[in-house]
């Protein structure tokens, strides 16, 4: 018999304890688990969780302190004191810093960051409580959870679009993060967790405050965008939608969760009954539907979903036959536009070969979101604006408008290193 491979790396290790703990909780889904302070507590752990905060290359909290700053002054003594104050139960969390950005449908949409060092810890116990949520959360949630994302949800869409669930109930929920019940949310966590030491943390994340111009506001209720722990616990009170919906409307209906951005689709129900049913459950959790931004829609007139717009439409090869296809929504390509048009700016100090080293990123990231969907004309487009905005570049900064620079093609820009995107399209049904 072959002996298992010893588990070397911090990461190696945190992933064994990781499995131990979904078999456990898989296992048993009635039961709670009362010691896992100690297992946040592990310098392998904090090692891992140190990795991800600066994966991420998060701005500076309200400390000022940097990632680059803790790399300086030593990231193993920084992980140490972290623990020190842990085990000894010292660790106190800092008001969150208040920024605003852009939201996809308009308006803006506030963010909390934290200290580096509470995002840390919050990875440490996100590291070792997910897998106890994971293994209840249910098939349809797909945001913020490890192997799924945005392209499993699309797919799943498109499959049940096509399979007939064509009455969509496209649901926009007021202010979610910003609306969570902490009460409730400590109950929903504690059918899981019951440590005290980490409900503390957890309570304490919650309550720390938001820091707006000098002044720390009090947070009673709602979590801060932002956070490392945030999109869990946003999963975590949803949990109790996705359950309920599967065991009572499964079937009858398909609900695509992406964090609070909810997809209902039916068939051969009243879409009206569904969203009434739908509603009053979500007041039950004390949250909130937007009207103005909620639609009921056909799924022939198309609808939008995380940045892809779908629409069942009859094939090509047999009209009697229809399929739901998707491409990138009205917002998605002007998004990018804004992104391009912001990466080339106004100065023209900068050489053509520095544009295009700054255009690629975005252009590949964006294609490789979009690179597998119904995508050509869009891709096409996208790649004809940025040609011009190029030209344009070129003939500011020199002042004037030849034949070469009139001419100038996506595909002479291409030849000089610009990612096209027209031609990368994987896959399209």
């Amino acid at each position: 018999m072959i002996a298992p491979r010893a588990q070397h790396t911090p990461l190696e290790r945190v992933r064994v304890l990781q499995r131990k703990l979904y078999l456990a909780a898989k296992g048993a889904p009635q039961r709670t688990f009362g010691v896992l302070y100690d297992k946040v507590c592990r310098a392998e752990v904090l090692r891992v969780a140190w990795i991800q905060v600066r994966r991420n290359h998060g701005a500076a909290g309200p400390d000022g302190q940097t990632i680059a700053a803790i790399e300086a002054h030593g990231v193993d003594q920084f992980l140490a004191d972290i623990r020190e104050e842990l085990v000894a139960h010292r660790y106190r969390p800092m008001a969150v810093r208040r920024v605003y950005i852009p939201k996809r449908r308009g308006g803006q949409r506030p963010l909390g960051i934290p200290r580096i060092k509470d995002r840390i810890v919050q990875a440490a116990v996100r590291l070792v409580i997910e897998p106890l949520f994971e293994a209840s959360f249910r098939p349809g949630s797909y945001g913020f959870r490890p192997k799924r994302g945005a392209r499993e949800a699309i797919a799943d869409i498109r499959k049940w679009v096509t399979y007939g669930y064509d009455q969509v109930i496209d649901l926009d929920l007021k202010d979610y993060f910003g609306s969570l019940d902490h009460r409730l949310l400590m109950q929903l966590v504690q059918r899981r967790v019951r440590d005290p030491w980490v409900l503390r943390l957890i309570r304490r994340w919650l309550k720390a405050g938001v820091l707006v111009d000098g002044q720390i506001e009090a947070t009673r209720i709602g979590t801060p965008q932002g956070g490392v722990i945030s999109p869990l616990l946003a999963n975590v009170y949803l949990h109790p939608l996705d359950k309920h919906w599967e065991v009572t409307m499964g079937g009858r209906t398909q609900m695509i969760r992406y964090a609070d951005d909810v997809v209902v689709l039916c068939r051969r129900q009243r879409p009206e009954a569904v969203y009434a049913h739908l509603t009053a459950f979500l007041t039950r959790l004390h949250l909130t539907v937007n009207p103005d931004k909620t639609r009921l829609v056909q799924a022939q007139d198309g609808f939008d979903f995380v940045g892809v717009h779908f629409r069942l439409l009859p094939t090509r090869r047999d009209p009697r036959r229809r399929f739901c296809y998707a491409w990138p929504s009205q917002r998605a390509m002007s998004q990018v536009r804004d992104r391009v048009r912001d990466a080339i700016g106004r100065n023209t100090v900068h050489s053509l070969e520095e544009q295009i080293a700054k255009l690629n990123p975005i252009l590949r990231g964006w294609g490789s979101y979009f690179g597998w969907l119904n995508a050509h004309r869009h891709f096409r487009k996208v790649d004809e604006y940025v040609s011009g905005k190029l030209r344009k570049f070129l003939w500011k900064k020199h002042q004037r408008v030849g034949r070469r620079l009139r001419s100038a093609s996506t595909s002479h820009f291409e030849r000089l290193g610009l990612y096209h995107l027209h031609g990368t399209i994987a896959h399209a049904s």
